[in-house]
């Protein structure tokens, strides 16, 4: 089913995604106690031979498979030495060799940043949202694709994405990383989330 959609939904998605990025910076700086600023481009409908175009260096995706309301999921992805560096910036007093914290501290990144764009969707456009616990994907990102395809066990026909740029602010450091957000959709989805945003239009 071809879905088309106008300036206004997209400036209604774009609106949803900078309140849960202004909720995003709020949450992460909490955690780590340093200025983080999150920021991201306006959202960008994307077939999938879009994101495989030079993207071809090992990457690391966090995988949030979502239901209810919708049926998808998100992925934030970055380049690994640059999710490296976020999860050494967002650790203190750790073993900068333990991985197994360094997953840990990337998941809760995707969390914070997943969570705070499909809450203010939630409460924007009142759905129902159930999200999974993270699975998190190494490789190219066709390889985090496939895998995202197979745990969200449903037909992805709408992609979404965003570059996301996190700036860090500490005493004596700064770290600027770009990676990407996607939001996956089947029909029926996209489907249920234009027909909320046309009931906020005709009220």
């Amino acid at each position: 089913m071809n879905i088309v959609l106008d300036k206004f939904y997209y400036d209604a998605l774009n609106e949803v995604g900078n309140i849960g990025m202004g909720n995003a910076t709020t949450a992460l700086s909490q955690l780590v106690s340093k200025r983080i600023e999150v920021s991201g481009s306006s959202l960008t409908l994307l077939k999938a031979k879009d994101i495989a175009e030079n993207q071809n260096d090992e990457r690391v995706g966090a995988i949030v498979r979502v239901m209810g309301d919708m049926n998808g999921g998100f992925i934030l992805v970055l380049g690994k030495k640059q999710s490296e560096i976020l999860a050494d910036m967002l650790l203190e007093d750790s073993s900068g060799e333990d991985t197994y914290m360094k997953i840990s501290a990337f998941i809760e990144v995707a969390n914070i940043l997943a969570g705070s764009y499909y809450n203010s969707l939630s409460k924007f456009l009142n759905l129902s949202i159930i999200p999974s616990i993270p699975t998190i994907s190494e490789g190219d990102s066709d390889e985090i694709f496939e895998k995202a395809k197979k745990h969200m066990s449903g037909k992805i026909d709408h992609i979404f994405g965003l570059t996301t740029l996190f700036e860090i602010h500490g005493e004596d450091e700064y770290h600027s990383l770009s990676g990407d957000m996607y939001m996956l959709l089947d029909t029926a989805s996209l489907q249920s989330i234009i027909d909320r945003i046309e009931e906020m239009r005709t009220r």
